[in-house]
């Protein structure tokens, strides 16, 4: 009988054996039981591990047993330890909440170190909020915790909300080191953040010993600062008013450094702008209490482009000094002139219920439109944060237009028909919204669609153009682009629930209505150079001079294309309400303008002339 012949036993195969060893390294940190953090859904804890279908359960906050595949999970998850301030918000939140009530000092360390470089005060705010505290809790926490790290010189606390906590191992060494890192300080960055370390170390009574050198000290470095860049010189002030105040000496910045800034409140105004939005309220209230009776003047330079915690300071001001009316009148006039940030709109938007409640009506509604246009012709983003509260704040339009009469209402709905800042499906929204409050536009919109629809535009050959170009960047980079990004997270697989993946999908959706958008826009325009207009009646590129009837103010206005609008140059696109009320009328006749708020306004037309001669 023949010998049998001896099989092989098959080989155990590692459904993980085909990972590279770089993923396999993270994987092994991702094991049942610990706990992870995604940057969408959070923070988890792996509850199970699956070989044969190479996955793990994860159990995030949102998404309970949310299965990830391997190489997924290791490229977009990071490994936390059990001690890791998060893991413990997760397992247990009110021992955390105790300890950060008596100890706020020794919840940040855990903080700090267990965020390490990513422990900005966003990142800290978005640990804590809302899994801890609520907003407004926070801003308690927050506080205290400031002032307890602010004691410990282990703590470093940044100038920039970009940059992280730190805290180091042991304390920075004596006073004395500290004074003498300042003397070596070159530039007035090194020099702020000596200060602030000789602060933390040193008690008043030691620092008020230390001033007089200290003082010089800055002196010298704000006397380098160079003359394009007197932003650094402000911060110098700040820095040196803090530390006089610390000291319990007078916060002032100090006669050599006050002759280094500008006197007048305009330039000093475009100081403030550049500084860190963190120090300008700061500096802003220092500046004022220098300047006297010319604080109103600063502050008021400052309108324009205030926004923020700014704002908020700039109305408590005037609030303070019984002037609030004089703050409103000012505001007014620059939402009438249309000489506004979006961030000012922003505010006030936001602060309708607030001390300048008046200002929250149809004109300011008006204003944001206009402002969005103008955005829309430069290559910032600025007016990306008012185009969204627009469309996603659900009140905000009933409260602006809830003073409204009849004519205000009708002119915020021709205003929104005939805007061009936002696309096709945005402005759908917003019309709607219209509709839903005052049905009585309905057919206001409903001939707009039909007019639209069987009308051209009539355009500049230079508006023209830019739509070309901007359809040309879409087709050629910014799709391709797109698509590449939606290859690469393909890779990542689980497409259900591959964020990167549907973020692209989204955007990739966002371009092809931009695209099917402009190329529709470029089809039915007119061009024109507005050549060959005889100027003998108000018609589309003309220049226009009116005088008011009451109070024989006179302006100057350009009536050009459907996307020439530059509100602030006096230049109209003839879609506007107030083009409309002007043309095909001549010399010495009489119109009735609308009015951003109260009855329209009588005018008569004192001179006409063709754009182009």
């Amino acid at each position: 009988m023949p010998a049998e012949t001896e099989i092989d036993p098959l080989p155990v195969v590692n459904e993980a054996d085909d990972l590279d060893p770089k993923t396999k390294e993270k994987l092994s940190q991702l094991v049942p039981g610990s706990f992870c953090h995604h940057r969408s859904w959070g923070v988890g804890k792996i509850v199970g591990k699956d070989d044969a279908l190479r996955s793990l359960t994860i159990d995030f906050r949102s998404k309970k047993g949310h299965p990830m595949e391997f190489g997924y999970a290791a490229q977009s998850l990071k490994s936390l330890g059990h001690d890791h301030l998060e893991a413990r918000i997760l397992t247990d939140p009110d021992s955390v909440r105790e300890m950060a009530a008596k100890q706020p000092g020794e919840v940040m360390k855990n903080a700090v170190q267990s965020l390490g470089r990513e422990a900005t005060t966003t990142r800290l705010e978005e640990a804590f909020v809302p899994h801890l505290y609520k907003a407004e809790e926070w801003k308690k926490f927050w506080e205290a915790a400031k002032r307890a790290m602010k004691k410990d010189p282990r703590f470093v606390l940044p100038t920039k909300r970009v940059d992280p906590v730190q805290y180091l191992e042991s304390a920075p060494e004596a006073k004395g080191v500290g004074l003498e890192e300042l003397r070596e300080a070159v530039g007035s960055k090194r020099v702020i953040e000596a200060l602030e370390k000789l602060q933390k170390s040193s008690s008043a009574s030691e620092l008020k010993g230390l001033a007089d050198e200290a003082f010089k000290l800055i002196e010298v470095a704000a006397q380098k600062v160079p003359k394009s860049q007197v932003s650094q010189v402000a911060e110098l002030a700040l820095a040196r008013a803090e530390f006089a105040a610390a000291a319990g000496l007078p916060a002032e910045p100090g006669a050599v450094i006050r002759g280094l800034l500008p006197t007048d409140p305009a330039r000093l105004a475009q100081v403030v702008e550049a500084l860190p939005a963190g120090k300008q309220p700061r500096f802003v209230d220092l500046m004022s209490e220098q300047m006297g009776e010319r604080w109103t003047e600063l502050h008021l330079s400052l309108l324009p482009k205030a926004a923020g915690r700014l704002m908020d300071a700039i109305t408590q001001r005037f609030k303070k000094a019984t002037r609030l009316a004089e703050l409103e009148g000012a505001l007014d006039r620059l939402l009438r002139e249309r000489l506004t940030h979006p961030d000012l709109i922003v505010w006030l938007c936001r602060n309708r219920g607030g001390e300048l409640a008046k200002l929250a009506g149809p004109s300011l509604f008006l204003t944001a439109l206009a402002v969005l246009e103008k955005e829309q012709l430069s290559d910032s983003s600025r007016g990306s944060r008012l185009r969204d509260l627009l469309l996603e704040d659900k009140e905000l339009i009933r409260d602006l237009l809830a003073p409204s009469s009849p004519e205000e209402v009708r002119d915020v709905t021709r205003a929104s028909l005939s805007s061009t800042a936002f696309e096709e499906l945005d402005k759908r929204s917003l019309i709607g919204a219209l509709v839903k409050l005052y049905p009585e536009v309905s057919s206001m919109v409903a001939g707009e669609n039909k007019t639209t629809a069987v009308e051209s535009p009539i355009v500049s050959w230079e508006s023209l153009e830019k739509r070309k170009q901007e359809l040309e960047e879409i087709v050629s980079k910014k799709i391709p682009a797109n698509s590449k990004e939606i290859a690469v997270a393909r890779s990542y697989g689980d497409l259900k629930e591959n964020h990167e993946f549907k973020a692209a999908k989204e955007m990739q959706a966002v371009l092809m209505r931009r695209k099917a958008e402009l190329e529709a826009m470029i089809v039915a325009a007119q061009g024109t150079d507005f050549s060959g207009v005889k100027g003998d009646e108000v018609a589309i590129g003309t220049v226009v001079e009116y005088e008011h009837l009451e109070g024989g103010t006179k302006k100057t206005i350009t009536i050009l294309g459907a996307w020439d609008s530059n509100p602030e140059q006096g230049i109209l696109s003839y879609q506007t309400a107030v083009a409309q009320a002007l043309v095909r009328k001549k010399s010495g006749e009489h119109a009735e303008l609308p009015s951003e708020s109260g009855p329209k306004t009588k005018v008569i037309i004192r001179s006409i002339r063709a754009y182009r001669s």
